[in-house]
């Protein structure tokens, strides 16, 4: 959970050319997003959105029946 969600791990996403990003970090929020993965996504010009995985993955529902181009990377338990 430590160091968390790292820019190596959403680079697969960002070569698929979304314009959004929703990091769901686990039911009880434990696993980490550090802000050097935020900035990394931001520079791409990537929206991210980092949410408990329950409203993370509503989030990206949301985003897919509005037409946006989102990517998702769900921590499922803790």
């Amino acid at each position: 959970h430590s160091p968390g969600v790292q820019p190596a791990d959403v680079e697969e996403v960002v070569e698929k050319g979304v314009q959004t990003l929703v990091i769901g970090r686990g039911m009880s929020e434990a696993l980490k997003v550090p802000p050097s993965t935020v900035e990394y996504l931001k520079k791409k010009g990537i929206d991210v959105r980092v949410l408990q995985t329950e409203q993370a993955v509503k989030e990206y529902n949301a985003l897919a029946t509005q037409g946006v181009r989102v990517g998702g990377v769900f921590h499922s338990t803790c």
